[in-house]
C-alpha cells in the first residue's frame, strides 16, 4: 500500500495522484499544490514525509477572533496597517515544520513575518490587516495541518485547567509496578518448588500481562510516540533507546507466558518506567523551580520617567503601574500600552513588527508597549500594568540577532551520535551474551539501553550558563540569553565609547562661558535638552534641574554625532557641535563643549570637565592581558594623554567618531576575524551595538536599548572583571560537565554489559545522569561565585 506523499499517512485507495505522488485525501493533495505553487518544495526535502492531514476547514468557525473583545485580548500588537499575533501551535515537530511555518509569506502575501518558537510549540506572525482578518490567518495554519490552540487561556487571565497526565502516568505505573512485584513475590521465594503453586502460576502471570497493559499503552506511550517520531525524521534520539529497552522487555515477557518457560520480566518493565517517569518529573520540577532564565529579567535596571506631582523622578519600570503618567523623549522605547496625553507622537514600531513604519498620533491616541518615540517630549498615560515577559520577548526578537547563534560545538556532536553508539554496543553484547548465556541476553540489552543517558550531555550548558546567568543578574549584569554569554568566550576585543560609559554623568563639572544666562534662556535650553537622551544632554540638564518647568518644544531634531535643534516658542535653539549650533562658531580645539545658539547666533557654550570612573586602570589591565582594548570616542582629544596613561601600552583610541565611524570599525576588525565586545551608553550607539558580536549597554537611569545583549547596571562598572572571569570560567565548567556525564554512562555501561546491571536498577541510575549534572552546576557556580 503505497503512503501519503505529504504526511506518510497510508493511501486507501490510487486514484488521489499527482507528478507520479500518492496522496492519501484531498485535502493533502491540495496542501502539496499550495507548496508546489508557492516554490517550497524544501519542506519535503528536509524531512521525508513531514506533514500532517489537514483537518477540514468547515469543522472549525474561527470568526469569534474577529470579534473586537476577543481580538484585542489576543493579539499583541495592531494598528490600521499591521497585527501582531502569538498562536500556540501542538503540531510542529520537525525542521520541515519549523521551515514551512517561517515561510507562510510565500503562501500568503498578506504576512509580513513569521517567527517559530520550536521550544514553545508557538509562532509569532505579522501580517497586513490591509483585507485580511485573524480569523483568514488560523484558516490558513489549519488548512496546512497547523491548527491553532485557541483556548479560553489564550484571552483572558484565569488559567483553564490543565490535566497533568505526566502525574497520573506516575501513579498509574505505580500501582502497576506495585500489584506486580505483589505477584512476583512468591517466585522470588522460591515457590516455584510448590506443587499448588507450579498448578496456578499461569493464573498469576496472566494476571500480571493485563496489570502491565497500562504500563505499555499509557505510562510509556510518550517514548515510543516520540522514537517513532525521531525515526521518521531519520533521527535517533534518546526515546530510541529506551523504548527499545522498553518494548524487549515486554515482548520477551510476552514470549515466555505463551511459551509457559517463565513469568518474564514485569516486574522489571513496570518499574523500569516508574523510575523513568519518576525521574523526568525530578527534571521537570527542578529546572521549573530554579527558572534560571524567567526571574532575573524583571530586574533589569531599565527606567522611564515618572511625573510625581508634576515633578519627573526616573523610576524602574517594574515600579510602573496602570495610571501613571510618564514622560518619554526622542528615542526611547514605550514600556506600557499608554494613550498620549501631551505632545507630537512620532511612533516607529520596527522593534515590534520589524518593519520601520512612522505613525503621527494624536492626543488619546492608542500607543503600544514596544513603541519608539522618533521626536520630542510626549507625556502618557499608561493603560496597562507593564508586561516585563512581553518586553523581554521584544528583546530577544529574531529581529535584532542578526549575528546570534548558538555555539555548534563538538559536544552537540556526541549527544547527537550517543544513542546510535549505545545501540551498537547492545547488539554487540547481545551477541557476547547469545553464546555465553542466552537466557541473560534481553535483560543485558535493557539494562544497557537504559542505564545510558545523554541528558547531561544536553542540559549542562542549560544548568550551567543558566545558574551563572541568574548570579551575573545579582550583580548587575542582565544576560538576554544562554546564547549571549556562550559568545564571550570566543571575544578578542572590547570597545569602550567615553562618554557616559567610562564617564561618570553624575559627577561631571559643568560651567557655561559666555554672557550670564537670564532664567528665560535657561529655561528654554533647559527645554531642549531634556528631549534627548545623550548623555551630554543629560548632564547639562541635571546640572540645571532646579528648573522644574519646561516649555513647549515642536520641529525637534537630533543628529547622531552632531547635536540637537528645536523650536521652543518660536524660537530656533540648537546644541552640540560648533558646526550644528551656528556657522560662525568658532571650533576651540582640544575642549569639551557644548555649544548653544539661538537663531543661528552663538550665545556660549557648556564646559565639560569628565570625571573618570573608579578602579579604569585597573579594569583596562586586567581586560589587556587577554584582549585587545579600543577606545572610539565621538568627543575630540583633549584628553587622549590621560586616557593613555590608564590603558595598557597596546591599546588604540580613535576620537570624532561619528555612530556610524563606529560601526564601520567594528565591522572592519569582524572582516579580519576579530569577535567584538562593545560597551556604549546605549540609544546613541545603537547600530555599532548591533554589529558588535556582544553589546553591553551601560545602564545610567536610562530607557530601554533593543540593540544590545547584556544591560550593566552603571553601578557595578568596576564588576567587569569578575563578569570576565565567570563568564570564561562558566564555559569551561560546561566542557567539565560533559566529561562527568560520559564518565559516568561509561561506567554504568560497564556494570550493564559485564551483566552486573538489572533493568530496575538501570531505571533507578539513569536519573542519576541528571542529578550529578544538577549537583555539578550549582555546586560549582556556588564556589565560583563565593571564591570572587
Amino acid at each position: 500500500m503505497e503512503k501519503c506523499f505529504h504526511c506518510g499517512n497510508k493511501c486507501i485507495t490510487k486514484k488521489i495522484c499527482f507528478n507520479k505522488f500518492f496522496f492519501c485525501c484531498d485535502g493533502c493533495l491540495t496542501i502539496y499544490n499550495l507548496i508546489d505553487k508557492s516554490n517550497l518544495k524544501k519542506f519535503y526535502e528536509l524531512n521525508k514525509n513531514p506533514g500532517f492531514s489537514p483537518e477540514t476547514e468547515k469543522k472549525y468557525n474561527f470568526s469569534f477572533l474577529d470579534t473586537k473583545t476577543i481580538f484585542s485580548k489576543i493579539v499583541s500588537f495592531s494598528d490600521k496597517n499591521f497585527t501582531i499575533v502569538r498562536f500556540t501551535i501542538p503540531s510542529i515537530h520537525c525542521s520541515s515544520c519549523i521551515w514551512l511555518l517561517e515561510n507562510l509569506n510565500k503562501l500568503e502575501k498578506k504576512i509580513i513575518n513569521s517567527t517559530v518558537n520550536f521550544t514553545k510549540k508557538s509562532i509569532y506572525i505579522t501580517y497586513k490587516n490591509s483585507g485580511y482578518k485573524l480569523s483568514y490567518l488560523a484558516k490558513l495554519l489549519t488548512k496546512i495541518g497547523y491548527k491553532p490552540s485557541i483556548t479560553y487561556g489564550n484571552f483572558n487571565s484565569i488559567p483553564i485547567y490543565n490535566r497533568n497526565f505526566l502525574g497520573y502516568k506516575i501513579v498509574i505505573s505505580f500501582f502497576c509496578f506495585g500489584n506486580i512485584m505483589l505477584l512476583s513475590f512468591p517466585e522470588y521465594l522460591g515457590s516455584n518448588r510448590d506443587e499448588w503453586f507450579r498448578t496456578h502460576n499461569t493464573f498469576f502471570r496472566l494476571i500480571m500481562f493485563f496489570i502491565s497493559l497500562p504500563i505499555i499503552f499509557f505510562s510509556s506511550i510518550d517514548y515510543i510516540k516520540y522514537a517513532f517520531l525521531g525515526l521518521k525524521n531519520k533521527s535517533l534520539n534518546i526515546d530510541f533507546s529506551i523504548s527499545i529497552g522498553i518494548l524487549v522487555l515486554y515482548f520477551r515477557s510476552l514470549y515466555e507466558i505463551i511459551s509457559n518457560i517463565g513469568s518474564g520480566y514485569f516486574d522489571s518493565l513496570s518499574g523500569l518506567v516508574f523510575f523513568l517517569l519518576l525521574g523526568k518529573f525530578l527534571q521537570l520540577k527542578t529546572y521549573k523551580d530554579l527558572s534560571f532564565d524567567n526571574n532575573y529579567q524583571y530586574f533589569i535596571p531599565i527606567y522611564s520617567t515618572k511625573l510625581i506631582n508634576n515633578l519627573e523622578k526616573n523610576i524602574l519600570i517594574s515600579n510602573l503601574k496602570k495610571g501613571d503618567f510618564i514622560i518619554i523623549k526622542n528615542e526611547e522605547i514605550i514600556p506600557a500600552d499608554s494613550i498620549l496625553i501631551e505632545g507630537l507622537a512620532i511612533i516607529d514600531n520596527s522593534f515590534i513588527t520589524g518593519e520601520s513604519n512612522i505613525k503621527y498620533k494624536k492626543l488619546g491616541d492608542y500607543i503600544y508597549a514596544g513603541a519608539k518615540q522618533k521626536g520630542g517630549r510626549i507625556k502618557l498615560k499608561i493603560v496597562k500594568d507593564v508586561d516585563k515577559s512581553y518586553l523581554h520577548n521584544l528583546w530577544i526578537n529574531e529581529a535584532f540577532r542578526n549575528k546570534k547563534n548558538i555555539i555548534n560545538t563538538k559536544l552537540n556532536l556526541i549527544s547527537k551520535y550517543f544513542t546510535l553508539f549505545i545501540l551498537i554496543i547492545s547488539v554487540i553484547s547481545g551477541i557476547f551474551w547469545y553464546f555465553k548465556n542466552v537466557n541473560r541476553v534481553f535483560e543485558i540489552i535493557s539494562s544497557i539501553l537504559i542505564v545510558a543517558c545523554p541528558c547531561g550531555l544536553a542540559l549542562s550548558p542549560s544548568f550551567i550558563f543558566g545558574n551563572v546567568i541568574h548570579i551575573l543578574g545579582k550583580k548587575g549584569f542582565y544576560i538576554r540569553d544562554i546564547s549571549s554569554i556562550e559568545q564571550i568566550y570566543k571575544i578578542t576585543s572590547i570597545i569602550f565609547d567615553k562618554t557616559g560609559t567610562i564617564t561618570e554623568l553624575e559627577k561631571s563639572n559643568i560651567k557655561f562661558i559666555g554672557p550670564k544666562l537670564e532664567l528665560k534662556k535657561k529655561l528654554k535650553i533647559i527645554s531642549l535638552l531634556k528631549n534627548s537622551n545623550h548623555p551630554l544632554c543629560k548632564i547639562i540638564s541635571n546640572k540645571l534641574s532646579n528648573l522644574n518647568e519646561t516649555e513647549l518644544v515642536t520641529n525637534f531634531e537630533e543628529s547622531p554625532g552632531k547635536g540637537i535643534k528645536g523650536l521652543v516658542n518660536g524660537i530656533e535653539i540648537k546644541a552640540g557641535k560648533s558646526n550644528n549650533s551656528a556657522d560662525n562658531f568658532k571650533n576651540e580645539k582640544k575642549t569639551t563643549k557644548v555649544y548653544i545658539s539661538f537663531d543661528k547666533k552663538k550665545i556660549g557654550y557648556f564646559l565639560v570637565k569628565n570625571f573618570y570612573r573608579n578602579n579604569l586602570k585597573k579594569i583596562f589591565k586586567f581586560l589587556g592581558k587577554k584582549y585587545k582594548i579600543l577606545i572610539l570616542s565621538g568627543d575630540n582629544d583633549k584628553e587622549k594623554k590621560y586616557l593613555k596613561s590608564l590603558l595598557p601600552a597596546k591599546s588604540k583610541l580613535d576620537f570624532f567618531q561619528s555612530p556610524m565611524d563606529k560601526y564601520n570599525k567594528i565591522k572592519n576588525l569582524q572582516k579580519i576575524g576579530e569577535k567584538v565586545l562593545m560597551f556604549g551608553d546605549g540609544i546613541n550607539d545603537s547600530i555599532a551595538l548591533k554589529q558588535s558580536d556582544i553589546g553591553i549597554v551601560i545602564s545610567n537611569n536610562q530607557s530601554f536599548c533593543p540593540n544590545c545583549d547584556i544591560i550593566m547596571d552603571a553601578s557595578s562598572f568596576d564588576k567587569i572583571p569578575i563578569f570576565f572571569k565567570y563568564s570564561n570560567i562558566s564555559y569551561k565548567l560546561v566542557i567539565i560537565s560533559f566529561v562527568i556525564s560520559i564518565i559516568y554512562n561509561l561506567l554504568g555501561l560497564s556494570f550493564a554489559i559485564t551483566g552486573n546491571l538489572t533493568p530496575i536498577i538501570a531505571a533507578i541510575l539513569m536519573p542519576l545522569s541528571f542529578i550529578s549534572v544538577l549537583i555539578f552546576s550549582l555546586l560549582s557556580t556556588w564556589i565560583m561565585d563565593n571564591g570572587f
